[in-house]
């Protein structure tokens, strides 16, 4: 009788522990899903962020705003910069930080 019932309790463990993986594995699907659709979104606010960053950059001066789209597409160093546009390294840094600081301004301004 013992044996019998060790059986019967056995059995039943094992449905339960198969119904709990099942489950997991759905969880586990849809967290995929879900993760999926979060990063498109996020994809499409990051493209909307470029977009706005590249209309702000189109009201610098030329050369500021070959700076900026040298480090930010081209991602050279402020060195590779200055030497593309026949500046000093300083002179490059500076001008990238002065442009970002025009952008914020905007930015603010809006």
């Amino acid at each position: 009788m013992s044996v019998w019932l060790c059986q019967i309790a056995k059995n039943l463990w094992y449905d339960e522990y198969r119904k709990q993986k099942k489950i997991k594995n759905v969880d586990e699907n849809e967290a995929i899903d879900i993760s999926s659709e979060e990063n498109l979104e996020e994809q499409m606010i990051s493209n909307e962020e470029k977009m706005n960053l590249y209309r702000k950059m189109q009201n610098l001066d030329n050369l500021t705003r070959e700076v900026i789209y040298l480090r930010i597409t081209g991602e050279l160093s402020f060195k590779e910069i200055g030497d593309i546009l026949n500046k000093t390294e300083n002179w490059a840094r500076v001008t990238f930080y002065r442009g970002k600081k025009k952008i914020k301004e905007v930015s603010c301004d809006e």
